[in-house]
């Protein structure tokens, strides 16, 4: 290489070196805003400035919005709706104008055409789920409850025939009970229809109407664990379990009184309802 070669090689390089350095001064003339800005627009639309670096705090994500509430149980829309019929009555009571009570009067039509539609789907659902139709354990209809009534009887007969097996009946009274007098035949009449064992027991000692067999009470009721406040009084006594239970306190009468026997010895707690 001549040094003519290299005289022009040093000269390139010299010019190089220099457009750099005025390309870097330039670009000190970019910048986001001000003066600067200003600065930068005057050098004409030629020039041209790398992009700012995006702001890390204008790129951060917005604050999170809140989570929507839930929706509305269902109490919760039916004691809104609740309190909305009790405004409009209210605000109708206060100021009867024609607008207010009609809507009231719309408000309460909404209402009880929900109640029409609900009790509509429920005997619809009872008809179609005889499990949950109560009438077939208590019908209502005329026909169907006189061979529920029918069927009772027979099963109530045949409960209290055999009663005497296990239970025995004991009647307590006192000669100057008024009660005591229209009760005494009558539970006497009761016993022999259906065979039944009475031990009648006189509070006071002195015969009883109906049962001039009856025996002083001389502590039998306080050792069955009674204590009799109303007369007269009819009470069941298990045989097996050794204990007395209560069946009647004054008149009853004798289907009543069938009725409950049947229900203490021959029903669990809750069977019939």
């Amino acid at each position: 290489m001549t040094i003519r070669h290299v005289s022009a090689l040093a000269v390139l390089l010299a010019i190089l070196s220099s457009s750099y350095a005025d390309t870097r001064e330039w670009r000190s003339w970019c910048s986001r805003g001000g003066a600067d800005h200003e600065a930068t627009s005057a050098l004409g639309w030629h020039f041209y400035c790398d992009p700012d670096e995006e702001d890390p705090e204008e790129d951060a994500p917005s604050a999170q919005a809140p989570a929507p509430s839930p929706p509305p149980t269902a109490m919760e829309r039916i004691e809104e709706m609740r309190r909305a019929l009790e405004e409009a009555r209210a605000h109708a009571i206060l100021e009867p104008s024609t607008a207010n009570v009609t809507a009231y009067l719309r408000l309460q039509k909404e209402t009880l055409q929900r109640a029409a539609t609900f009790s509509d789907a429920f005997r619809r659902t009872v008809w179609a789920s005889p499990d949950l139709d109560y009438t077939l354990k208590r019908p209502v209809g005329a026909l169907a409850k006189r061979l529920w009534s029918d069927e009772r009887r027979a099963e109530r007969a045949s409960v209290l025939k055999r009663l005497g097996e296990r239970y025995g009946l004991i009647y307590l009274g006192h000669a100057g009970c008024s009660t005591c007098r229209v009760f005494g035949p009558l539970l006497r009449a009761f016993a022999l229809r259906h065979g039944l064992d009475v031990l009648a027991v006189s509070m006071t000692g002195e015969p009883l109407e109906g049962w001039p067999e009856a025996v002083p009470d001389q502590g039998r009721t306080a050792r069955l664990g009674l204590s009799v406040k109303a007369f007269p009084a009819v009470v069941l006594y298990d045989t097996q379990t050794r204990k007395a239970l209560p069946v009647a306190f004054g008149v009853v009468a004798e289907d009543q009184l069938a009725e409950r026997i049947f229900a203490l010895t021959a029903r669990e707690v809750g069977h019939d309802y």
